[in-house]
């Protein structure tokens, strides 16, 4: 029975024991909720400035009839060796429970807007996986920039508290340097394909010349020779796509 359940809430699980079993270090439990993937490919005769009248009209719709937080976000594929699709649509919810209920808001009230969106963007896939925040340090809101995926599997010996014991150093390095990415794992749920991967780490930035800054920051100051120290052993990364992302709204 355990085997089946979703990679996520074994990963929770061993965080909260970690977490229990830790208490007199302050363990804390990282931030996590839900997100859903649409993959999808434009109309013909359509394109991005289509999807983005459909997405204003949404978000009015989502202001209304969410009663609780969504965050709608655009991604189109930018750094990429043939991308599945030509365009995504990311939700963010801040716990399971919300993004049910916003889910089941969209398909008691939303088909009128469906079918606008079906017309642009027909979706091949509809996919739900729980992130979990290693770091962001950034006040504002993401408006739009680009995030860079990279698919991750943990090799034998791998513990989630080895792995979060990592983390810690990792973001204080990030700190020292001034390195603003916010880092995400997304961890695969439902509607995923089983392409063996634990996990999918994402690094937003606020903008192409954002990313090159960090990522020279990272390179210059050791970055990769600590990575290769923290985490070698515990887990097997290959850099993935990078897509621009655009915030659409949606929160009540």
């Amino acid at each position: 029975m355990v085997k089946s359940l979703p990679k996520f809430l074994l990963v929770l699980s061993a965080l909260m024991a970690t977490q229990w079993g830790q208490a007199d270090n302050h363990a804390a439990m990282p931030a996590y909720g839900g997100v859903e993937v649409y993959a999808c490919d434009f109309a013909e005769g359509k394109d991005i400035n289509d999807l983005m009248k459909v997405a204003r009209k949404w978000d009015k719709w989502a202001k209304k009839n969410h009663s609780k937080p969504y965050a709608g976000h655009v991604l189109t594929p930018f750094f990429s060796a043939g991308s599945d699709a030509g365009v995504y649509w990311v939700g963010f919810s801040n716990s399971f429970s919300d993004q049910g209920i916003v889910l089941g808001e969209w398909l008691e009230k939303g088909d009128d807007l469906q079918q606008e969106f079906d017309s642009v963007i027909p979706c091949k896939s509809h996919s739900q996986l729980a992130w979990v925040r290693i770091r962001d340090v950034a006040e504002a809101p993401l408006s739009t920039g680009v995030v860079d995926f990279a698919g991750c599997s943990l090799l034998p010996g791998a513990t989630q508290e080895k792995i979060a014991a990592a983390d810690v150093k990792m973001n204080e390095f990030l700190d020292r340097v001034g390195i603003t990415a916010r880092i995400y794992r997304w961890y695969p749920m439902q509607g995923n394909s089983p392409d063996g991967l634990d996990f999918y780490q994402a690094s937003w930035y606020d903008s192409l010349a954002g990313k090159g800054s960090d990522n020279d920051l990272y390179v210059r100051n050791g970055g990769v020779q600590l990575e290769d120290k923290l985490y070698d052993s515990m887990v097997k990364c290959f850099g993935g796509p990078s897509a621009l992302y655009t915030a659409v709204g949606g929160s009540k």
